[in-house]
């Protein structure tokens, strides 16, 4: 029977976190040893790692909760489900930084049930930190509670951001966004990794993120975790995303949050559609 809202599968936690850390060691090892790599598009790449991670990911989940869906990148599996609870994975979140063993990747899960995300986990096992949201009761960095930060002007900010590097046709708008952003804050950055841009945002060492297109895997688990963590998120029409498609995003401590969206919103109402 499907869960309602209101009962956040607390008891799920535990088990999805050794979960989780268990297939880190798989991006640990494949990290070291080399690992297949294929062109899946232009600009778009799949490696073994990739793959191995979320078989073994996707059968001890299905072995955990038998009655859930699961949505992930690297195979259609369940396409948008909304009429029971789903798991939304992303098996290797930096795919090119761990294709140059630049160490900064990430396994991003979600649990959600229609629209509303109910678990969040972000783990990456090159630095052993695993990001747990639990809806409603916060966020924690391997079991030590943290938040968004505290800062309140955007000069003080340091910003992350994505190019959407998989469609480079709006790439001119992205940077011109960039630089309204980098002239007004502290600095930008840009790390390869949504879901780790995310979970930064939620911990405070980010103060905000934007991207033009990302796709559910990429940012459910997140998504979750800024709002638990006390920011906010919107897409760069100020509407609530639907973590069953597509979208832009904007993220932030919230503090700074309609200064970055005055920045970098959606001017025409039509050039972001997704």
């Amino acid at each position: 029977m499907r869960s309602p809202l209101s009962e956040v599968p607390d008891a799920l936690v535990a088990p999805v976190q050794a979960i989780l850390r268990s297939a880190g060691q798989l991006i640990l090892a494949a990290e070291e040893a080399g690992f297949a790599i294929e062109q899946k598009s232009d600009k778009n790449f799949v490696t073994e790692i990739d793959l191995a991670v979320q078989k073994q990911i996707v059968d001890q989940l299905a072995r955990l909760t038998p009655d859930y869906a699961i949505m992930a990148e690297e195979e259609d599996l369940d396409d948008p489900v909304r009429d029971r609870l789903v798991w939304i994975l992303d098996p290797v979140d930096g795919t090119t930084n761990l294709m140059r063993h630049n160490q900064h990747s990430a396994i991003s899960l979600a649990l959600a049930d229609g629209a509303v995300v109910l678990l969040g986990f972000i783990y990456n096992p090159f630095l052993d930190e695993l990001f747990t949201a639990i809806r409603g009761q916060g966020v924690m960095l391997n079991g030590k509670p943290v938040r968004a930060s505290t800062v309140n002007h955007i000069k003080d900010s340091l910003i992350s951001f994505g190019t959407n590097p998989y469609d480079r046709q709006a790439a001119h708008e992205t940077f011109a966004r960039v630089e309204r952003v980098f002239l007004q804050s502290l600095e930008v950055r840009r790390s390869g990794s949504a879901a780790l841009d995310l979970a930064y945002v939620a911990c405070g060492r980010y103060d905000g993120f934007f991207e033009q297109r990302l796709q559910p895997w990429d940012f459910a688990a997140g998504l979750l975790m800024v709002q638990e963590a006390g920011g906010r998120v919107c897409n760069w029409q100020g509407l609530s995303l639907d973590i069953h498609r597509p979208d832009s995003l904007l993220a932030s401590n919230g503090k700074i949050q309609d200064t970055l969206f005055e920045l970098v919103r959606d001017q025409n109402k039509q050039e972001d559609k997704p």
